[in-house]
């Protein structure tokens, strides 16, 4: 019994991140003025509710690259789970440099 208890206390207190993609887009030769933006989703009980967050990262890298374009964009989407089927966090990364 003593097992099963400790099975089940440490299935609801470890936590780990998995990458599950990875995406990237060409690289311009000029890259010095690199921009970021990054959206996170908590998620609870595996119930989604918003997941429009993600159009939040077009905004961000617009809004950092002004009056030229972002190219080489390398995108990242992590999820970090802190308690199995409770509690988890999608991270979403974007990366790419501004060419004016």
């Amino acid at each position: 019994m003593k097992l099963v208890i400790s099975l089940f206390t440490l299935l609801f207190i470890a936590s780990c991140a998995q990458v599950r993609s990875v995406s990237q887009t060409s690289i311009p030769a000029k890259r010095t003025n690199a921009v970021t933006a990054e959206v996170k989703n908590n998620i609870f009980f595996l119930f989604n509710f918003r997941t429009d967050y993600v159009n939040d990262l077009t905004t961000q890298l617009k809004n950092k690259c002004e009056n030229g374009r972002v190219e080489g964009i390398l995108t990242k989407d992590v999820i970090i789970t802190y308690f199995p089927i409770i509690y988890y966090q999608e991270h979403i990364t974007a990366e790419g440099y501004c060419a004016k």
